[in-house]
């Protein structure tokens, strides 16, 4: 019995380290853009909106093709797009809400700030809003 309960309490103590590592350690690694979206301010005419719906579809196709995120455990991230490539830090809030992406040539120091909608081993969601264009993206390993 004394072995039973010694084997059920190492499995216990396993699976809590085991599951007691940072929301952090979860965003390191590769990704690429699985979804986009932008939704466009509601007093922006129809013709404009059906305008931003489409370059909006052609970008995320566009994005999903040629677009890499890079997070290292370090803090630093790397962004391959379209040829181009930007690098610089990112943090998450300790509640893991927000991310906050500072490029390295950014002349602000505050970054971009996103709302952390979904975070798992396999798939980020952000989303933020900017001069009433909102915007959703979907990272996936």
């Amino acid at each position: 019995m004394k072995k039973v309960f010694s084997i059920l309490f190492v499995a216990v103590v396993v699976t809590l380290v085991a599951c007691s590592g940072k929301k952090s350690d979860l965003v390191a690694g590769a990704w690429k853009v699985g979804d986009m979206s932008s939704e466009a301010p509601k007093e922006l005419p129809d013709s404009l909106k059906k305008v931003l719906e489409v370059q909006s579809k052609a970008q995320c196709e566009e994005m999903k093709k040629s677009c890499t995120f890079e997070f290292n455990k370090d803090g630093s991230y790397a962004v391959k797009m379209m040829g181009n490539q930007t690098k610089g830090k990112w943090a998450l809030s300790d509640d893991a809400t927000q991310m906050t992406l500072v490029e390295d040539s950014a002349k602000e120091k505050g970054g971009i700030v996103s709302k952390v909608v979904e975070l798992s081993a396999s798939k980020m969601v952000f989303s933020m809003e900017n001069s009433g264009l909102k915007q959703s993206l979907t990272l996936i390993k």
